[in-house]
């Protein structure tokens, strides 16, 4: 289920040079240069790794580099090249490759042996590595020992044919990244051990520690290096949807002790599995921070994470399809076992005329792979109203669960999940034998209530005979006296849809309960 929003930056391209052009950035695994000048035409440079991660069990990486027309796309061809690779400033290698259709692809087994070993054939011309006998060009040595950035340069000799030999070399520098992934334990409050994976786009991480409600760890960076090349910081925690403790609407994240803006971070909740926490420092705050941050430490960057104090609505995510954004809040902010929540969820059309309409999905909860709550509903699309839904947990289903919304518009692929927190209740919990018989004339009401056709307090009475007759059971010891007798209006959205049967009876009588339970109506 991972899609939509693996948060990957875009890349920058900076630095025009006269005999050289560079693209600078953290990369993800590849880079795309701005066009060049090549004879009578424009033609651009990418280069790519694939896969773009660093994973010492699978030490098998694809190298990509493609010299195109910048206007057609059409593969410049009979491509000479020269590629340099660096990390940490020292030189990996230094080779020259050639290929026939100018869409050069070398494999790399990467190992530690003190030495690159080249399987392939050369160009009899210049010299350059080529794959032989329809086997791939294949580099094994020492090198993509670590994730993090990667220097290169590549150097065009050749292009249309063998021997049309530039007269001056077209140069082009970047780097790119392999992001590094690292796993630590964690202990929680309860003794409960989870694994918590940091994955670095920009540089190798260390230093991990988890105390309380916050992690942090630490990252190589010069502070004193020129920040105009660089493009974006990226950082992913990804913590398991079992670790509660740390699952928070907000989080709080901070650079060398340095509180950073809200939209540095991004809760992703695309797996069932795990959410990802996403910190993206772009280079305009980099260089805003430099000089506080580089009071701390000129060579390091200390990243700690920690769950925010305030509640942070709505969590949002976009469909695998890009039909839809979806967005989530509930309401009490804590959800507990026992009493009802009401979640409240819009669905906004992308690139569409947003005309407010109605549209059929499912709302599935699920828990240690088990369907807890499931129902299929109708809602509101492009609205300013939130479509509700109330739902009481019992006290079996404390812990974490995952809000699945599906079938969005009929559509499969229009979907979409939360992870949610169910925390123990604070009271015994309230046994009763007897099922909620709402009388007729009690759903009459609920609906000319909602209409505007009769007035709160006319409604008010209809609930005192449910509690009279004991259909609505309130503890006395949690009924508060209040003077404020408004009634949310949500509670009215609510018995609107009783009363035409678009909820059933129990999220009816959970939602009166809520007001009982909080004061908002008290009835002697």
């Amino acid at each position: 289920m991972k899609f939509y929003f693996k948060f990957l930056a875009l890349f920058l391209i900076v630095c025009l040079g006269f005999s050289t052009n560079s693209a600078f950035g953290h990369g993800l695994g590849g880079e795309m240069h701005p066009p060049r000048t090549i004879g009578d035409r424009d033609a651009t440079l990418s280069i790519n790794v694939s896969p773009s991660t660093y994973d010492p069990n699978d030490p098998e990486n694809f190298v990509t580099l493609k010299l195109f027309n910048s206007e057609t796309e059409a593969i410049i061809e009979h491509v000479t090249f020269i590629l340099e690779l660096k990390k940490d400033g020292e030189r990996i290698f230094r080779y020259m490759f050639h290929d026939e259709f100018g869409n050069l692809n070398f494999r790399v087994i990467s190992n530690d042996s003190d030495k690159i070993e080249i399987d392939g054939v050369q160009e009899p011309l210049l010299g350059g590595w080529m794959r032989g006998n329809d086997q791939p060009l294949t580099l094994t040595g020492p090198i993509f020992s670590s994730g993090g950035l990667y220097e290169y340069k590549v150097e065009v000799l050749t292009v249309d044919s063998d021997t049309n030999v530039l007269d001056v070399r077209v140069e082009l520098e970047g780097a790119i990244s392999l992001a590094d992934t690292k796993t630590f334990g964690v202990t929680d409050s309860q003794n409960q051990s989870h694994d918590v994976q940091v994955i670095s786009y920009f540089d190798v991480v260390n230093n991990f520690d988890f105390d309380s409600n916050q992690m942090s760890f630490s990252m190589p960076f010069d502070w004193n290096q020129d920040l105009e090349q660089l493009s974006v910081i990226h950082e992913e925690i990804r913590v398991p949807n079992t670790f509660g403790e740390f699952l928070s609407t907000k989080y709080d994240a901070y650079l060398n002790g340095i509180l950073l803006p809200d939209d540095v971070v991004t809760i992703d909740d695309y797996s069932f599995d795990d959410r990802t926490v996403h910190m993206t420092v772009y280079r305009e705050l980099i260089k805003e921070l430099k000089e506080e941050a580089s009071k701390v430490s000129d060579s390091r960057i200390d990243f700690r994470l920690k769950t925010s104090d305030q509640t942070q609505f709505p969590l949002e995510f976009a469909t695998p399809d890009y039909r839809f954004k979806v967005f989530l809040s509930w309401e009490p902010e804590i959800i507990r076992a026992g009493e009802p929540v009401t979640f409240f969820v819009d669905f906004d059309e992308l690139f569409s005329a947003k005309t407010k309409r109605v549209t059929e999905y499912d709302l599935t909860v699920i828990q240690n792979d088990a369907e807890i709550y499931k129902k299929h509903l109708t809602g509101n699309v492009n609205s300013d109203t939130s479509n509700s839904h109330t739902i009481t947990f019992t006290p079996e289903h404390t812990g974490t669960a995952n809000i699945f919304f599906s079938n969005i518009d009929d559509n499969t692929l229009s979907r979409g999940n939360f992870i949610i927190v169910i925390e123990p209740s604070l009271e015994p919990q309230i046994l009763t034998n007897i099922e909620p018989e709402i009388p007729s004339w009690i759903k009459n009401n609920a609906g000319w209530w909602a209409d505007g056709s009769i007035d709160d307090d006319a409604f008010v009475q209809g609930i005192q005979f449910l509690i009279k007759e004991n259909i609505l059971q309130v503890p006395i010891t949690t009924s508060q006296e209040s003077t404020d007798n408004e009634i949310p209006s949500w509670i009215k959205n609510n018995a609107g849809w009783w009363a035409d049967g678009s909820i059933d009876d129990d999220a009816f009588v959970q939602g009166i309960e809520y007001l009982m339970k909080n004061g908002v109506i008290v009835v002697n």
